[in-house]
């Protein structure tokens, strides 16, 4: 299906033999199934990241037995693109993977903001020399804001793209990852609050 859709397909049979050719030749995007011969989806995730914060390149999960919420959440969490539960229409999928190509192209992988870098390909960044220590959904926040310089974004606008998710449940995600990374550079005014509605990334130079 996807090569009749025009994409270059490498099939691996096992977790060893994706990561290995992964190394070799860093894919566009990969369709990781969860249950492999050798070892699980999320085993393969970390190999593919390679002891970064995500891989370099979109992962979307396939499955067909571990689809509770709870199993999608931890997907997300340790870095997949996606996660998808197996039988769903083929332009479904073919949808899911096009979104996500559209998204990683259209997204800078190194992006500087005043005295602020951030590097998306490993989840992290710095402020002058010195790198923040910074979790995963607090980097991603930060990203998003700085990808959209003095436009503010609103709560359920940085669920969705941080969280895959529009839950208000989660809301208080979104401010604690703001909390977090507001005492990871350690300055105020990089990132402001819009009572009410979101927050807004502000540079300093």
């Amino acid at each position: 299906m996807l090569r009749r859709a025009g994409f270059e397909v490498e099939i691996a049979g096992t977790g060893a033999a994706a990561a290995e050719a992964a190394k070799l030749r860093r894919p566009d995007l990969a369709l990781l199934d969860y249950e492999l011969p050798d070892m699980d989806g999320l085993e393969v995730l970390e190999l593919f990241k390679g002891g970064a914060d995500r891989p370099q390149f979109p992962v979307l999960i396939l499955t067909g037995a571990r689809y509770s919420s709870g199993d999608q959440v931890v997907g997300i969490e340790r870095g997949a693109a996606d996660y998808l539960v197996k039988g769903l229409d083929n332009q479904v999928l073919l949808a899911h993977i096009k979104a996500k190509l559209r998204e990683a192209n259209a997204r800078p992988t190194r992006l500087r903001r005043g005295r602020l870098m951030l590097d998306a390909s490993s989840g992290q960044a710095w402020l002058d020399d010195h790198r923040l220590d910074l979790d995963r959904k607090p980097f991603l926040v930060l990203y998003h804001l700085a990808l959209e310089e003095g436009t503010t974004l609103s709560r359920d606008e940085l669920l969705r793209r941080v969280w895959d998710s529009g839950y208000e449940k989660f809301e208080r995600s979104v401010d604690q990852a703001v909390y977090s990374l507001r005492q990871a550079i350690g300055e105020p005014g990089w990132v402001e609050t819009v009572h009410g509605f979101g927050y807004r990334f502000v540079s300093h130079r």
